[in-house]
């Protein structure tokens, strides 16, 4: 897919700003009750900056009126301020996906920036916090090549969901946060410090424009191309950082727009009896050999280049290190054992990585 792909069915440019520092991508499919709050959030973010810069959505496969909606939003927009870059489209079955709509936004918002600009994404149902933008610029500065913001849901919605929805979302955050800590202890990533949310979600990801083209852009997969990107940039050595400072706010509704996405996750556990839980998420045990040998060859690769690639092929080739994908049970089964785990290895992190790769 490319940004001079034939499906582009309308496109309107609202202001006309001259080389942007900052150019945030969105896809939107069907989000006319939530794309105005978003737009706003994004501007304000914008403002925060020090004025301009460009919001390319692009509206995809829509039978709402997302378009006209964020048309109306356009025409309010002061001559100093952002510039709204609308693209509508009506992508084929085999673009039409969370990955293929995101990529050709990105694809888009890029082309209005230089090498040095900052290429950020989220989604038309978040609304950036206001600083988001500055807080990413200080990570991009500090040496980040890929920013990963914070998710927070959005309050009164969380407090709308079902109990058994709530309580697998709380216990999934416990096994991550643990699973993250006994990474960082055992593995310490220099440019990622602990503390860290430790997730990749395409509600608020950037990095500059020379760092999308050097990676070859966003992978265009049918859902999770959010991770897929991160696992990109890690294996050309580029450093992700996971920003607690770089916050959005993102609706917790079960009914989605995109298969495979945060809603289908979160209605689960009302719709299948055992469903599958992240896809990050790996036993105690084979969690603490990844790591180990993570940092092993951390340890002997030193500082010459190409870390990245060498842990990446050596984790797709490796039968060891790989495992089926953890069920809500089975999460719910080790969280007793993880919580050990994390206690012993943070409570002596000096413990040599060989003894816990064994």
């Amino acid at each position: 897919m490319t940004a001079a792909g034939p499906w582009i069915t309308g496109r309107w440019l609202f202001g006309r700003p001259a080389r942007p520092r900052h150019a945030i991508a969105i896809p939107a499919r069907d989000e006319a009750a939530q794309i105005t709050g978003c737009l706003d959030a994004c501007r304000v973010a914008l403002d925060a900056t020090g004025g301009g810069g460009v919001i390319l959505l692009l509206v995809n496969n829509a039978t709402d009126d997302t378009v006209a909606r964020a048309t109306a939003w356009a025409r309010g927009l002061p001559r100093n301020g952002p510039a709204l870059d609308l693209v509508d489209v009506s992508l084929p079955p085999a673009h039409a996906h969370a990955g293929g709509a995101r990529r050709l936004a990105m694809d888009l918002a890029r082309a209005h920036l230089s090498a040095d600009g900052v290429l950020a994404t989220t989604d038309a149902d978040t609304r950036p916090a206001p600083d988001w933008l500055t807080a990413t610029r200080h990570a991009l500065d500090a040496g980040a090549a890929l920013v990963c913001g914070r998710l927070q849901f959005d309050a009164a919605e969380w407090a709308a969901l079902p109990a058994a929805v709530r309580r697998r979302a709380v216990v999934e955050g416990q096994y991550r946060r643990l699973s993250l800590r006994i990474a960082t202890a055992i593995d310490p990533d220099p440019a990622d410090p602990w503390p860290h949310h430790g997730m990749a979600c395409g509600a608020s990801l950037a990095m500059r424009g020379r760092h999308y083209d050097r990676v070859g852009g966003l992978p265009a997969v049918p859902w999770a191309e959010d991770r897929a990107l991160a696992r990109r940039m890690a294996a050309h050595d580029l450093p992700v950082r996971h920003a607690d400072r770089v916050r959005v706010i993102t609706s917790c509704r079960m009914a989605g727009r995109a298969a495979g996405g945060l809603a289908a996750t979160l209605a689960a556990p009302l719709t299948q009896p055992d469903p599958l839980s992240d896809e990050d998420f790996a036993p105690p045990a084979i969690l603490l050999r990844r790591v180990s040998m993570r940092a092993i060859l951390r340890r002997h690769w030193g500082q010459r280049p190409g870390f990245g690639a060498a842990w990446a092929a050596l984790d797709a080739a490796s039968p060891a290190l790989r495992h089926p994908r953890m069920r809500w049970s089975t999460v719910q089964a080790h969280l007793p054992q993880l919580a050990q785990f994390a206690s012993l290895v943070c409570g002596h992190s000096r413990l040599p990585a060989r003894r816990l790769a064994s």
